[in-house]
């Protein structure tokens, strides 16, 4: 009889955690402006699905910020994988929420947005090319 052995590797990333200040604005936000579905949430823990059994969650202890936080020096930046980014970030604009410019490649196009509290997010949408038909990929 053989034995199935656990080994500690990833198997899967469930999803991420934001740090917030005003976790009612936040869940406002993040229902009304970005389109997730509250999954659950307690004084202190907000949990939205975002889609395929990956979750995003808001959870108090955060600081806000006037001004974007820069993504740039050592974030994480939670990727929202949108259908139609134009029309996605024509609901930004009508929230009047900041966002940077599409960036277009090969792969796809995406923005970087920002929540009320200042926190980095990004739309991305696929143009569905395969990442092994990619030149310059690097052996795994």
């Amino acid at each position: 009889m053989s034995l199935i052995q656990a080994l500690g590797n990833v198997s899967k990333v469930r999803g991420a955690l934001i740090f917030v200040e005003d976790a009612e604005a936040e869940l406002a936000f993040y229902r009304e402006v970005i389109g997730l579905r509250l999954l659950y949430r307690t004084r202190t823990f907000i949990r939205f699905d975002a889609t395929q059994g990956t979750s995003l969650s808001l959870i108090s202890g955060g600081f806000a910020s006037a001004e974007p936080k820069d993504y740039r020096r050592g974030g994480v930046v939670p990727e929202l994988i949108v259908d139609n980014l134009h029309l996605a970030i024509d609901r930004l604009d009508r929230a009047g929420v900041r966002h940077e410019a599409v960036v277009a490649t090969a792969y796809g196009s995406f923005c970087f947005l920002w929540d009320p509290e200042g926190n980095p997010l990004q739309f991305y949408e696929s143009a569905f090319t395969k990442p092994d038909a990619d030149p310059e990929r690097l052996p795994a």
